[in-house]
């Protein structure tokens, strides 16, 4: 009955693996294991994050590309929240990774990229939030002093498919401090992605307007480099 009970389901509700398009699996193992990769430094692929004294450190666990870019994009625009743990999981993983660089300084607020307020209610969750949120859980056992902390806001129009420049100055337009921070408490942003960087630095503009020291990024995935074209010119 059992097995029935579940051949039933499969027909009316198809599930595949979003990475690779297995049949009758929320994901393959092949497509899971890139989550369980050590994260990486990942701010030289976002220039928009450069400043004088260097860019903000970014970790992130995969390249945004190939099957992890398809696992992200079903995890936000298909409704496949049965994929909400796999990649809580995964960034609590890479939280533990970084822990030694981001929490040895004092208290620490975790705080995640405002998602735009429509997605949020189509989805039924806050991606960013519950991302931040298991990053500030995973600190926290671990003995630190984390918090996630909800005070930024965005309004914001979709940003996928915007160039580099469109991108950075619809982010410095739109983000705002809806919050304050105890003055001795640094931040770690959190996103679900980072493509030019454009966001997390006006996130990082915005909260050190208000008073904070931003220390660091995490996210799941990041834009890689692409090759540069070859410098041309005369002689």
């Amino acid at each position: 009955m059992t097995v029935a009970a579940q051949d039933m389901a499969r027909l009316l509700v198809p599930v595949c693996c979003p990475g690779c398009g297995l049949d009758d699996v929320r994901w393959c193992d092949e497509c899971e294991a890139q989550w369980w990769e050590a994260p990486f430094r990942s701010e030289a692929n976002a220039p928009r994050l450069e400043r004088d004294g260097g860019a903000l450190a970014v970790w992130s666990l995969v390249d945004l590309e190939g099957s992890a870019q398809q696992m992200i994009e079903a995890w936000k625009d298909s409704d496949r929240r049965d994929l909400d743990p796999l990649f809580r999981d995964a960034i609590a993983r890479a939280a533990s990774e970084v822990a030694a660089e981001v929490t040895m300084s004092g208290p620490v607020a975790v705080v995640p990229i405002p998602a735009r307020r429509s997605s949020t209610r189509r989805r039924g969750v806050d991606l960013p939030g519950l991302l931040a949120s298991a990053c500030a859980r995973r600190w926290s056992d671990g003995g630190a002093d984390a918090a996630a902390r909800n005070i930024l806001t965005m309004r914001r129009a979709e940003s996928r498919g915007l160039s580099a420049r469109q991108r950075w100055r619809g982010a410095q337009q739109s983000m705002s401090l809806v919050g304050s921070l105890e003055r001795a408490r640094t931040v770690v942003l959190v996103d679900d992605v980072m493509t030019t960087g454009a966001t997390l630095a006006a996130a990082r503009d915005c909260l050190e307007a208000g008073g904070a020291e931003v220390r660091a990024a995490l996210t799941l995935a990041s834009a890689p480099v692409r090759s540069q074209s070859p410098r041309v010119g005369l002689g």
